[in-house]
């Protein structure tokens, strides 16, 4: 009986063509569902590590504009304008005498680093009166904005 039914569906040629059709369909799904798991593992990680470094290199962009924003108003002595890029432990430090927002008639980014997710740590060379100083000032991430959380002479 089933030799029967194998000569008359092979003698059926749109019987065959629907066969060798379905037979091509699934072949093809396979292939297509390989190609897409090899590129997924390959191209998905490459990708998510890509995205990655872009937000690491934005986060320290905002965090050193909001550095930049302090260190200006410091130099116009705009001691106002100043507190506003500080929290309340960089303002704490500021009332012990451990820094002052006036005086620096110069500044430079030598070093940065990220400490931990929402924290940078910049070392700043500041010009005062004609000398240099070491500053280390950390950022801290408050909601979406930097602070200012920490001033400290190196040294």
């Amino acid at each position: 009986m089933t030799k029967i039914l194998r000569e008359k569906v092979l003698k059926n040629s749109a019987l065959r063509a629907i066969l060798f059709a379905v037979v091509l369909l699934v072949m093809g799904e396979l292939f297509l569902a390989w190609q897409y798991q090899r590129l997924e593992k390959g191209r998905l990680a490459e990708l998510e590590q890509k995205l990655e470094e872009h937000q690491n290199t934005l986060e320290e962009r905002a965090a050193q504009d909001v550095l930049e924003k302090f260190l200006e108003a410091r130099m116009t002595t705009d001691e106002q304008r100043a507190s506003r890029y500080v929290t309340e432990e960089a303002m704490f430090q500021h009332q012990q005498g451990l820094f002052e927002f006036s005086g620096v008639q110069d500044y430079k980014i030598s070093k940065k680093e990220k400490l931990q997710e929402g924290m940078f740590r910049f070392q700043v060379e500041i010009t005062r009166d004609g000398a240099k100083q070491i500053e280390i000032i950390e950022l801290l991430k408050v909601s979406d904005e930097y602070y200012v959380d920490s001033v400290q002479l190196a040294g």
